[in-house]
């Protein structure tokens, strides 16, 4: 509850509050259901707050969907947590292999200062757009490749086409 508190203090929305919708519990839903609104809220998100201290496997699955989704993710756990299964050892999962993810250690005391640092960083860095392509097959093939050689991701090959067009634009 302190973490959902601290992002609503901080003047951010969430795109579902299944906090609140828990504690009121108006709504029983199936899993299936519950996995079809948290997919939803995940792609509508400009980032996500996970707080995994025990090991839940909903909080893995939704781990899993933002960083496909390359949404940038602010994984937390309670310090005090110091196994070497921990989410914050790179055993677990590496930040330093996705640049969207941010993993902090935190007590009550420091939550407001992080998440602030992790909203705050995510809006310098908002100026990523996502958006969907459609190409051939052929095309497809042809950035698969090109990538692979590269060590890079299909999208960052588009990026570096469209600016090396744009370069010749202004020469």
């Amino acid at each position: 509850m302190e973490i959902r508190k601290t992002i609503l203090s901080l003047g951010h929305k969430l795109t579902r509050d299944w906090v609140n919708e828990e504690t009121k519990r108006k709504i029983a839903r199936t899993p299936s259901e519950m996995y079809e609104l948290t997919e939803k809220a995940i792609k509508e998100s400009d980032a996500v707050i996970l707080e995994y201290s025990h090991n839940i496997g909903a909080v893995g699955q939704q781990f899993v969907l933002s960083l496909q989704r390359q949404i940038p993710v602010l994984l937390l756990v309670k310090d005090g947590n110091n196994s070497e299964d921990s989410p914050l050892s790179d055993y677990f999962i590496s930040s330093r292999y996705y640049k969207h993810l941010k993993k902090e250690k935190y007590k009550t005391i420091n939550i407001k200062r992080i998440v602030s640092d992790f909203l705050g960083w995510v809006e310098e860095n908002k100026s990523i757009v996502r958006f969907n392509l459609e190409i051939e097959r052929e095309l497809d093939d042809y950035l698969k490749t090109k990538a692979s050689k590269n060590k890079t991701s299909k999208s960052e090959e588009i990026r570096k086409l469209i600016l090396e067009d744009m370069k010749k634009l202004t020469e």
